[in-house]
């Protein structure tokens, strides 16, 4: 158990440790990542941290308290949050939030309310948050989960520990996924875990449904109509991401795989990233290494633009105009 149970994010573990270890705790802290980054993850054994009797380093993941933590039984462990859509968690969900906060525990040390997809928070709601964030009881503690620091008001900002957390390695990501899914074929994990750029939670979403499958298929006909002479194809096939970001995610980055191997097959070696290599060997034979060096950068581009959370209609046209250019 204990911090090291939490895959990567060194030093977000780190800065735990030494912040439990003080025993000078805040009262709130807030961790950033993208979606699939494990930020609800993490949470969840801070509240648990919070909660642990055990001896020695928490959480120690064997007392009472840290298995009904981690179960989700906690009855001082509450969950409050929303789809994470835009102004979706609204005003009365923190004045109900207020109301609880100055109940006493029922049994244990701290009452902890996790706020998921605190981006999503109106300006009204954070305002409200911030008043009991400024005067909280001693037992309250607040975590809060969002995309970006940027999301926030400053003055939630001044009140809670960030800590920030990023995508793992792919061996690390691969660790997680065997762990988590030992029935699946290695392949098809390590496939997961390099589509979804070491985000273990996307790459489980991704295992769980036809994900990846899809992306695959699609970014084979993707490349494909890079190589025509016509924009049109391309541009039907862009219609298919429409509304759906997490298989725009795994297609661009099956497609910088194929583009990679269609760049190495063109310099004199093999295809070995891709799912498809007819696909890789039509873009060596038909675009020149500067144009698939080219190519790979932009679509590199798109998919930092989309986990920015770019407006996809805006991505979908960027997407024809930068690649079809």
């Amino acid at each position: 158990m204990k911090w090291n149970a939490f895959y990567g994010n060194e030093t977000a573990k780190e800065q735990l440790s030494r912040i439990f270890s003080s025993g000078r705790l805040p009262h709130a802290f807030l961790l950033t990542g993208p979606a699939g980054s494990g930020r609800r993850t993490l949470a969840r054994r801070i509240a648990a941290a919070y909660q642990c009797v055990g001896e020695g380093e928490v959480p120690c993941g064997t007392c009472a308290a840290c298995r009904k933590s981690l179960a989700g039984i906690h009855p001082d462990i509450r969950e409050f949050g929303s789809d994470g859509s835009a102004r979706s968690f609204h005003l009365d969900v923190i004045r109900s939030i207020k109301a609880d906060a100055f109940i006493t525990p029922n049994e244990g040390r701290y009452k902890i309310y996790l706020l998921e997809n605190a981006h999503a928070m109106t300006v009204q709601a954070q305002n409200a948050l911030l008043k009991i964030l400024e005067e909280p009881p001693s037992y309250a503690v607040f975590l809060l989960t969002a995309q970006s620091r940027e999301s926030m008001l400053p003055t939630i900002l001044s009140r809670c520990v960030t800590l920030s957390l990023a995508p793992v390695g792919e061996e690390e990501a691969v660790e997680a996924l065997k762990a988590a899914y030992p029935q699946k074929p290695p392949e098809e994990l390590r496939r997961a875990a390099a589509l979804c750029g070491g985000v273990i939670g996307r790459a489980m979403e991704a295992l769980e449904d036809s994900t990846l499958s899809e992306a695959a298929a699609l970014a084979g006909k993707l490349a494909r109509a890079l190589c025509a002479p016509a924009e049109l194809p391309f541009l039907k096939l862009t219609g298919k991401l429409e509304r759906d970001k997490p298989l725009s995610q795994a297609t661009l980055t099956e497609l910088i795989l194929l583009l990679r191997d269609g760049l190495s097959i063109r310099l004199g070696g093999g295809s070995h990233l891709s799912t498809d290599p007819a696909a890789a060997q039509v873009l060596a034979q038909s675009l020149s290494s500067e144009r698939l060096l080219a190519l790979i950068g932009r679509v590199e581009e798109l998919l930092r633009l989309l986990d920015g959370n770019i407006n996809h209609t805006l991505f979908l046209t960027l997407l024809s105009a930068r690649l079809r250019a």
